[in-house]
């Protein structure tokens, strides 16, 4: 049947709704095709099977699933963010795709879509990836509903973040901007987004630097500086910290899974402590698992080197 009813050539890297071929149902139910959404197909095995591309899965889904509703419609909230992408806990393996519309189209209901009718005139569409999605400064807004405070502010920090090396498009989103959008804000999570807003900060890289820095500013310590260059009394170059507090020669290092998986990373870890405790700093160093395990633990430990290194507490 697949050879007697091929698919044209111009479709096969891309996604398509069954209906634009005159094709029978079983035909559109051949081992040669996949189905990214309900009611959309693509190729097997092609660019645009999830499967064969893992990292395109979820934007391929978003793809396929906006073929399905009306014409303007964007990708919005917690898939959204995942589409730019932003930092976020991990999914669930049976999370919905949020899906907006502008009024006064109505709000889509299908299996595996969370709909929304935005309403909000302030509300712009961009394209990521060739997603539409909702623009950063109300998604912010729009996360505030649903995040926790600690991971809204981390979303805020990776979208005013402007990367050292590289990444020509950031940041997403200037200060100032994100903190008109808040303040004329008038939804859901309104008072959430506006106290993220205060605590967002220029500098950080990552959503665990700050988690890390969130919890030790609420146990009352200092608030640390973020990646700051250390230098030796000689102005050599040692390292880059990802939370330093400088006026007691302290940094805060939080270890990734390629501290660990690389041992060449892990080489220079060694050399680079030693030269820091050559040059008085202290380093304590926080891992993964550790701090999502027991956050206390980690406050306890950044404490004591403050304590030891002359904070009065």
């Amino acid at each position: 049947m697949t050879s007697r009813f091929p698919i044209p050539d111009e479709l096969r890297d891309g996604i398509f709704t069954p209906h634009w071929l005159s094709y029978s149902r079983k035909r559109m139910r051949g081992p040669d095709l996949v189905v990214p959404f309900r009611g959309v197909r693509a190729v097997a095995g092609g660019p645009a099977d999830p499967a064969a591309v893992p990292t395109e899965a979820l934007r391929i889904r978003c793809r396929a699933a906006l073929l399905t509703v009306c014409q303007g419609a964007v990708v919005s909230s917690v898939t959204a963010a995942r589409v730019w992408p932003l930092p976020l806990p991990a999914p669930r393996a049976d999370e919905p795709l949020h899906i907006s519309v502008f009024a006064p189209d109505h709000a889509p209901r299908r299996r595996g879509v969370i709909g929304h009718q935005i309403r909000d005139q302030e509300v712009g569409a961009q394209e990521r990836f060739g997603v539409g999605v909702t623009d950063p400064a109300s998604l912010f807004c729009h996360l505030a509903a649903t995040l926790s405070l600690p991971d809204l502010v981390a979303v805020g920090d990776a979208l005013i973040l402007r990367p050292r090396y590289g990444a020509a498009d950031r940041p997403y989103l200037g200060l100032d901007a994100l903190s008109d959008r808040v303040q004329w804000y008038r939804g859901r999570g309104k008072t959430r987004a506006s106290a993220a807003l205060a605590l967002i900060r220029p500098g950080a890289e990552s959503r665990p630097e700050t988690l890390v820095r969130l919890a030790l500013v609420e146990a009352g310590l200092p608030e640390p500086s973020l990646n700051v260059d250390i230098h030796d009394d000689a102005g050599r170059f040692l390292a880059r910290g990802d939370l330093v507090y400088e006026r007691w020669r302290t940094i805060v290092e939080y270890d990734g899974d390629h501290h660990r998986a690389d041992p060449d990373q892990y080489s220079r870890d060694l050399a680079r402590l030693d030269d820091l405790a050559a040059a008085g700093w202290r380093v304590v160093r926080v891992a993964k698992g550790s701090f999502f395990r027991d956050r206390r633990d980690v406050v306890r430990r950044v404490r004591a080197a403050l304590l030891s290194a002359g904070w009065a507490g």
